[in-house]
């Protein structure tokens, strides 16, 4: 009765450089037999301005997963438009990943990777947090901050289903919208 779980795992973990620090669940077992799922993902030049009245106006940096190959642009600025049951998720330029940026409860940056986009159902997306040390500046609109670290490596520790009812991310639109 267990064999086929150690035998779903060796083949969930052999499909990623690094060994899944999440488990998939076994609903999932035939779409993750055939494709690659989530297991690191690298940040850089991640940046963030704040207006002079502390308002956090926009957050950019690029998005890399050496085991999807996917690699993509993330930015919320004044146009974007946030979803989710707390509103605080935004879309990449590359549909199956998103972010959230917060620097109170939770604070870091949570990016999230569909599992195995395009397959059957049920879908599950992967998630993990990294947290940027930032190097701040005053400018005469706001404040910059880069992190100081240019490269940011993340683990995806999370594995959950992706809500049913909620709508993908196209171009223009945001995550989950």
């Amino acid at each position: 009765m267990h064999a086929p779980t150690a035998l779903f795992s060796l083949v969930a973990v052999a499909s990623a450089s690094k060994p899944l620090r999440y488990t998939v669940p076994s609903s999932f077992k035939a779409a993750a037999s055939n494709c690659t799922l989530p297991a690191e993902f690298e940040v850089t030049d991640f940046t963030t301005l704040t207006n002079k009245n502390g308002t956090l106006s926009t957050v950019c940096f690029q998005f890399s997963d050496p085991d999807t190959k996917i690699q993509t642009t993330c930015q919320r600025n004044s146009t974007s438009a946030a979803s989710g049951p707390s509103k605080n998720i935004y879309g990449c330029d590359n549909a199956n990943i998103a972010f959230i940026y917060q620097t109170t409860g939770v604070a870091g940056l949570t990016l999230t990777e569909r599992a195995c986009p395009g397959g059957s159902n049920p879908q599950f997306e992967a998630s993990g947090l990294v947290t940027p040390g930032l190097d701040c500046a005053d400018t005469p609109t706001g404040t910059i901050c880069h992190a100081e670290q240019k490269s940011l490596q993340g683990d995806f520790d999370s594995f959950q289903p992706i809500p049913s009812t909620a709508p993908t991310r196209g171009v223009g639109r945001a995550w989950r919208d």
